[in-house]
C-alpha cells in the first residue's frame, strides 16, 4: 500500500481530554450531538491508517468530508427516521452517503417496528435491478425478509403495493420478524445499469394503525430525544465504519483483487462483489480487466483510502457495463491511473492516494458466479500502458474526454433519478 510513516508524536486534535461517553447521558440533546461530532471526528482521524500514512493532510480533508456525510445522515436517523410510528422514506445521496455509497443505485430507507403493519405503494421504474430488504440494525442491515424486481407483482401500468407485516398477505408481503428479531428498516435499492434513458419509481410507506393521526406536536423533549438518537448513531456508525474500513486493510492485499463473494447477511442478498486496493501512484497505472456478464446489473467503482464515494457526477469514478466501452478482444478494461490514459473506460481517483476498487454483480442467472466472471489485474508502467491493451484500442483525446463528462454530469443530475 503506499508507503508509511511513523509519527513522532500525536497530532494536536488528539491530545485533548475527551469526556467519558457514560457522561454525556446527562447533557440534553443538542449539547450531546455537539460532543458526539467531536467524539466522531476523533474517531475518524485517530484511525491507525491515516495516522501513518505519508499523504495525511490530503487524507484528513477525506476524512473531514466522510465526517461531514456522517453528520447528515446522522441527523436523517434522528430528525426524519426517529419514529417508525409515523414512518417516511429518506432518500440517500451523494451529500449524506455513508461509505462507499454506489453511485447508480437510488437508496429509500424508512423505519418500521414489530409488531406493525405497513403498507408501501409505488410504481415502478425502469432500473436494472430492485431491491426490497426488510431488515434488523441500522449500520449493518440483518436482513429480515426480502424481495426482487423478478418477485413484485405489479399491474399493467407498474403500481404496486407491498404489504409488510406479521402474516402473509398475498403475494406481495414481506415478513416483519424472524422468529423473536423484529426489523427495524426498510431499505429499498433501484440499481441503473444506463443512467440516460432508466427511471427511477415512486415510493411511500405508511403504518395502517396511524393512518389519519396526526404527528406529535415537537416539544423540547422530542427534539432533545432526536438530537440525542443522531449523536448514538453519529459516533456508533463512525467508530463502526473505521473498524471495517481498518479490517479490509488488513485483509486485502494491495495490488491485487479478492476472491468473488457474495454479500453476508449485512449486504445486499444475490449480490456478488470482488475488492481490492491499489496505491494510486503517478507513474503506474492498474488495468482491471473484466468480462461482460448476464447479470442485470455489473459495475466497478473506485473509492478513496477510507472506502468512501468519490465525485461521480463530475468525474468518471465509476461505470456500470452499460456505460463502459469494450474492446476488440471482448473485454472491460478498466483503467485506474491518477493522469487520464486517453482511454474511455478511464477510473478517476480524483486525488485519492489510495484507492479502493469495488465491483459488483446483481442477477446473475441462477445466481451463480462462474469463472467466465472472474476479472483479472494487472500494474503497468503508465507510459507502457498501451502494451498492456487490445493494439486498436481507441485514443480519447481532451475534448472527447469533456464531452463524455458533460454526458456524464447531465444524466447525473437528470430528475426524476435525481442523483
Amino acid at each position: 500500500m503506499t508507503r508509511i510513516t511513523t509519527p513522532h508524536a500525536k497530532p494536536p486534535y488528539l491530545t485533548q481530554p475527551l469526556a467519558p461517553a457514560h457522561d454525556l447521558a446527562t447533557l440534553d440533546g443538542p449539547e450531546r450531538f455537539a460532543r458526539a461530532i467531536e467524539r466522531a471526528r476523533r474517531i475518524m482521524l485517530g484511525a491507525p491508517w491515516f495516522l501513518r500514512n505519508e499523504n495525511r493532510p490530503l487524507e484528513r480533508a477525506a476524512a473531514e468530508r466522510q465526517l461531514k456525510h456522517n453528520i447528515s445522515a446522522a441527523l436523517d436517523q434522528g430528525f426524519i427516521l426517529h419514529d417508525p410510528l409515523f414512518p417516511e422514506f429518506r432518500l440517500s445521496d451523494r451529500h449524506n452517503q455513508f461509505g462507499l455509497f454506489n453511485p447508480d443505485n437510488r437508496y429509500h430507507l424508512a423505519s418500521i417496528s414489530a409488531p406493525g403493519r405497513y403498507v408501501v405503494r409505488g410504481r415502478r421504474g425502469t432500473s436494472a435491478d430492485l431491491q426490497i430488504q426488510v431488515g434488523s440494525g441500522v449500520f449493518k442491515l440483518e436482513t429480515v425478509s426480502q424481495m426482487s424486481s423478478e418477485e413484485l407483482v405489479t399491474d399493467d401500468e407498474g403500481n404496486f403495493e407491498i404489504v409488510i407485516s406479521d402474516t402473509c398477505e398475498g403475494d406481495n408481503w414481506l415478513a416483519i420478524a424472524d422468529g423473536e428479531r423484529g426489523a427495524t428498516t426498510v431499505l429499498i435499492r433501484e440499481s441503473f445499469m444506463d443512467w440516460e434513458r432508466e427511471t427511477a419509481g415512486t415510493w411511500t410507506i405508511e403504518r395502517t394503525d396511524t393512518w389519519g393521526t396526526p404527528r406529535p406536536l415537537v416539544t423540547p423533549d422530542l427534539v432533545s430525544g432526536q438530537y440525542a438518537r443522531a449523536a448514538q448513531h453519529l459516533t456508533t456508525s463512525t467508530a463502526g465504519w473505521v473498524a471495517f474500513v481498518g479490517k479490509l486493510l488488513g485483509e486485502l492485499e494491495p495490488n491485487t483483487l479478492s476472491e468473488p463473494a457474495e454479500s453476508a447477511s449485512g449486504g445486499l442478498t444475490g449480490q456478488f462483489n470482488v475488492k481490492g486496493v491499489f496505491p494510486a501512484h503517478a507513474d503506474t497505472a492498474t488495468v482491471i480487466s473484466v468480462p461482460r456478464s448476464r447479470a442485470r446489473y455489473q459495475s466497478i467503482q473506485v473509492g478513496d483510502l477510507w472506502f468512501n464515494s468519490l465525485d461521480y457526477t463530475r468525474r468518471q469514478t465509476s461505470l456500470t457495463a452499460a456505460q463502459a466501452r469494450p474492446s476488440s478482444d471482448g473485454l472491460l478494461h478498466m483503467v485506474v491511473s491518477r493522469r487520464d490514459p486517453g482511454v474511455a473506460n478511464w477510473l478517476d481517483p480524483a486525488g485519492a492516494s489510495t484507492v479502493f476498487a469495488f465491483l459488483r454483480w446483481q442477477g446473475l442467472p441462477g445466481r451463480r458466479f462462474r469463472k467466465a466472471h472472474r476479472p483479472t489485474v494487472r500494474v503497468v508502467p503508465f507510459d507502457e500502458l498501451r502494451a498492456h491493451l487490445p493494439h486498436d484500442e481507441p485514443h480519447v483525446g481532451p475534448e472527447a474526454r469533456a464531452e463524455q463528462l458533460a454526458a456524464r454530469q447531465a444524466a447525473a443530475l437528470r430528475s426524476p433519478r435525481g442523483f
